[in-house]
């Protein structure tokens, strides 16, 4: 497939932050629907991918974060081939768990929920099985999660 200018790829950096069995979550909101995300945003040029997961958990939740190891990456293409966001997944703690959401056009809540709990919620990209095995287990899984769009 050739790249045409109406075509985009985007590096998103998203971090799962797990605290006292609560994941950090995201919701958005955009054409009109909501889902939720790991909180995390596109890194900037000549960011590294420890940079842009600081700022943007900074930018979106108010807090500072330590950034672990990467855990997976996971190709976002809508059926129309117009975007491609290729989400880096790291682990990382927070240093407060105290939430500040930030002003994001399409930030519609930030919330730390029960790991439990995230099994009924719609997550993009879905992780939701790779989030729940790895909190529960420790165990990533294979790091490649391939194309995962709904």
């Amino acid at each position: 497939m050739q790249d045409s200018p109406n075509r985009i790829t985007r590096i998103r950096v998203a971090v799962l932050i797990v605290e006292n069995g609560n994941v950090l979550l995201a919701e958005h909101e955009k054409g009109g629907r909501r889902y939720w995300l790991l909180p995390g945003g596109g890194m900037e040029f000549g960011e590294s991918v420890e940079e842009a997961a600081k700022r943007e958990l900074f930018e979106e939740a108010g807090i500072e974060i330590e950034v672990g190891d990467l855990l997976w990456v996971v190709d976002s293409i809508p059926g129309d081939l117009h975007r491609h966001v290729l989400n880096l997944i790291v682990e990382g703690r927070a240093l407060s768990t105290n939430l500040v959401p930030g002003q994001d056009r399409v930030l519609r809540d930030m919330r730390w929920w029960p790991v439990e709990a995230i099994t009924d919620l719609e997550i993009f990209p879905d992780t939701r099985e790779e989030i729940l095995r790895y909190v529960r287990t420790g165990q990533r899984g294979p790091a490649l999660l391939g194309k995962r769009w709904k």
